[in-house]
């Protein structure tokens, strides 16, 4: 069974993958646009900022709970908070670099 030959790049194409990338998931577009090793490593950071940022919003809940009285703001536990969206924001800047390029590329071959 050969593998399909990718789909032709037109602009609307190039406009749902933009937005796929922007608001759905960073790297999705980028893998549909046949970026399939960029678009993994989008889509992997991405999923690990928001993995990282659950465990933050827990221990970060838990941290409150347990607490006798209110916390100190220099004791609150931010570190994974502020990791996992640096992860997070580093992906979907990434999928914006890739979304410009697919969106160049479009607009060459309809030239």
């Amino acid at each position: 069974m050969e593998p399909k030959p990718p789909r032709q790049l037109n602009r609307s194409r190039a406009y749902v993958l933009t937005g796929l990338n922007l608001l759905v998931a960073p790297g999705l577009g980028t893998f549909l646009a046949g970026r399939r090793m960029s678009g993994v490593l989008q889509i992997a950071l991405a999923v690990t900022g928001f993995l990282l940022s659950g465990r933050g919003v827990l221990q970060l809940t838990n941290f409150c709970l347990t607490a006798d009285e209110f916390p100190d703001l220099d004791a609150i536990p931010l570190r994974a908070l502020g990791i996992s969206l640096g992860l997070m924001l580093a992906a979907w800047l990434w999928s914006l670099v890739s979304s410009l390029q697919i969106l160049r590329a479009a607009r060459k071959t309809e030239l």
